[in-house]
């Protein structure tokens, strides 16, 4: 009778025991366990093992950073208006993928039929080019190059199939066919206006479809956009 009376107040004290275990979640076992002791390098002696043993010494410590700091990278936010990094920044940001294309010229270019004649001198000229420029581009191989090959029945065409069905013929399917820029497609023919207001509606339903953090990102990038081209940047 002694034991069943005093059951349940052992099982009550066994709980109050449990629950006031203090584990690795609480905050002050966190912040013991992070403070971490300073690498040897960073104090002033190797002798001295303590951090608050401020020893004079003539050594230099050499601890550089990841990468070097570039001019190319500054933010716009640092550079006065009166810079001139802040329009070569603009104009190598802006316009990279029209003015740094570079193009292979002719003397690089080889035929695919083998000849043993040439074959010297392309070897000699690609070795003279790999020691001229020893690093590959960063722009890669251009995918087309202006060969002002369209005649005005193309265009002519080009215009035809572009307001019979532009919902198959698109810019870049055009300028696949013909083998020529999107720029150029574009300044050719231009699109009926049924199909700018269809492709316009689209835009306006993706756009309802937004939530608040994400148009308020596209609002924000758009004054950014705006504020770099009036120089407030």
């Amino acid at each position: 009778m002694e034991a069943i009376a005093t059951r349940p107040a052992v099982s009550c004290c066994r709980r109050a025991a449990f629950t006031g275990v203090r584990h690795k979640s609480t905050a002050a076992r966190t912040r013991r366990a992070l403070k971490i002791p300073p690498h040897p390098s960073f104090l002033n002696s190797s002798s001295s093992t303590s951090p608050t043993d401020h020893t004079t010494t003539d050594q230099i410590i050499y601890n550089p950073p990841s990468s070097a700091a570039s001019v190319f990278h500054t933010p716009f936010k640092f550079l006065p208006k009166s810079d001139p990094r802040r329009r070569a920044n603009l104009a190598s940001e802006l316009l990279a993928a029209s003015t740094t294309i570079q193009y292979p010229s002719s003397s690089s270019s080889s035929s695919t039929t083998p000849s043993t004649s040439t074959q010297p001198q392309s070897d000699a000229a690609s070795s003279s080019s790999a020691e001229a420029n020893p690093f590959p581009s960063i722009e890669g191989a251009p995918r087309y190059r202006a060969r002002h090959h369209l005649t005005k029945a193309d265009i002519e065409e080009m215009r035809r199939l572009r307001a019979a069905d532009p919902a198959t013929n698109t810019v870049q399917a055009l300028s696949a066919r013909f083998q020529c820029s999107k720029l150029f497609v574009m300044m050719c023919c231009q699109a009926p206006p049924e199909r700018k207001e269809q492709v316009r509606a689209e835009l306006e339903r993706a756009r309802d479809r937004w939530g608040p953090r994400r148009a308020a990102a596209r609002d924000e990038r758009r004054a950014r956009m705006g504020m770099l081209f009036n120089g407030e940047l």
